[in-house]
């Protein structure tokens, strides 16, 4: 029912606009010029974004109910999506460090890429241009652990509980940069590989997020 609430608000908007805007063009109100039909345009992709990250979460939630049990080294994994995402990291010039020590899981080898994948992606989007984030994998006692740390605004303390909700985007975050629907895919598929991930801010500034998962040795 959340859900579907939730989805019902987002589409909304761009709905509403479309609507209004296809109706002053039916009247005559407006003419169709370049920059009405750009601006029709611009909603129309809004809404195939939003479809598109929808499929995305629901593909994250039913990961869940088929996972598949591949040995998976964390270290591989984020130094694999890292280097997908060192081209755009380099356009707005971020630096990326990696620090992984092996770090072995039991899980669905696709599913943990685009668990580090999107928060890499996440900490690019939000660190001012010539920052730097920092990711690193490491084993502690019975658990692997994943993280990425930036050197970015950080999150304000009060929208600490809320950045893995569905399209939460955070008060002061530009709504056209994205949906919100990232880092609820992240949480959903941690849940699938039974593991947790946190939100934090790091001392003197940036966020960082933390993923545990159960090692494979445990």
């Amino acid at each position: 029912r959340n859900l579907v609430a939730d989805v019902a608000h987002e589409l909304r908007t761009p709905l509403a606009i479309l609507q209004g805007s296809t109706e002053a063009l039916l009247d005559g109100v407006d003419q169709p010029t370049p920059e009405v039909l750009a601006s029709l345009n611009d909603e129309v992709s809004r809404l195939r974004r939003l479809v598109g990250d929808l499929e995305t979460l629901a593909a994250a939630e039913a990961a869940g109910q088929h996972p598949r049990t591949d040995l998976v080294d964390l270290a591989d994994v984020v130094t694999s999506a890292a280097d997908l995402l060192r081209p755009l990291a380099e356009d707005r010039d971020t630096d990326l460090t990696i620090d992984a020590l092996p770090a072995e899981v039991i899980g669905d080898a696709d599913r943990l890429h685009q668990i580090a994948v999107n928060l890499i992606a996440n900490a690019v989007k939000f660190t001012p241009a010539g920052g730097t984030i920092r990711i690193s994998t490491r084993l502690e006692a019975t658990s692997a652990c994943l993280e990425v740390a930036d050197n970015g605004p950080g999150i304000p303390d009060d929208e600490l509980s809320h950045v893995f909700e569905r399209f939460w985007r955070g008060a002061n975050r530009d709504k056209a940069s994205g949906s919100g629907i990232g880092l609820a895919v992240v949480a959903e598929l941690v849940a699938a590989h039974h593991g947790t991930v946190t939100a934090g801010n790091v001392a003197g500034g940036g966020a960082r997020f933390t993923v545990t998962l159960p090692a494979a040795s445990s």
